[in-house]
């Protein structure tokens, strides 16, 4: 469904706009990707106002999509699964934040922020062997992760030691640890050590990380 909704819409692009043919099945699986980047990223923020909470689903998309986007991690094989599995963590997430509010468990937070920044640091960014990088672009991604999970590690780390602890610094740490998470399930014993040959037009997401892959899809 969603291929065909891409196809469709790549080929009114193609109407107005005068494009390379060579190029049209790379527009449609950028479009594509956009959809479906944002279909999870709506449904996430549907969630949260139906838990009467949206400003833990924005905080999850900031903390959660842009590590994911310079880290990398785990994606799923199919849209359908990418859509179940964004969601389910988003769920995962308000659950954990939950249940360390009502049992008090603060004293957990710094040994997650800094597992989860230690994973983060040295996994990243995990390279996806369907949609490799550049080794420039893998050194940058690499700097820009290791520098947002600094500052947010920092944050957490800050107000944890000042005894401040409102909902959203947990969501915030919460959504840290199922970035590391991701990253953890696709190690099986090694990582992938594979170049890009080449790059090519792609959704924003696609461009500034250098990567053919939305931050849930693969």
């Amino acid at each position: 469904m969603l291929e065909n909704i891409a196809s469709r819409l790549t080929d009114q692009l193609y109407l107005h706009c005068p494009l390379d043919q060579r190029k049209k099945v790379i527009y449609t699986y950028g479009i594509q990707l956009s959809l479906s980047t944002l279909a999870s990223m709506c449904s996430i923020v549907l969630l949260g106002i139906l838990l009467g909470d949206a400003p833990s689903a924005f905080l999850f998309l900031g903390v959660f999509f842009f590590l994911r986007l310079f880290g990398g991690g785990y994606h799923a094989p199919t849209y359908a699964r990418c859509f179940l599995l964004t969601n389910s963590v988003y769920l995962a997430v308000v659950g954990a934040s939950y249940w360390i509010v009502r049992f008090q468990l603060y004293h957990l937070l710094p040994v997650i922020v800094v597992a989860s920044c230690v994973v983060v640091m040295v996994l990243s960014p995990i390279r996806n062997k369907r949609h490799p990088l550049f080794e420039k672009t893998y050194r940058k991604n690499r700097k820009i992760a290791v520098v947002l999970v600094s500052i947010e590690s920092s944050l957490f780390l800050l107000l944890f030691f000042w005894r401040i602890f409102p909902p959203y610094v947990i969501v915030s740490t919460m959504s840290l640890a199922a970035v590391a998470v991701m990253m953890l399930v696709t190690l099986n014993g090694r990582r992938v050590k594979q170049l890009c040959p080449a790059q090519f037009s792609a959704p924003f997401f696609v461009r500034i990380s250098g990567s053919a892959a939305s931050p849930f899809y693969q």
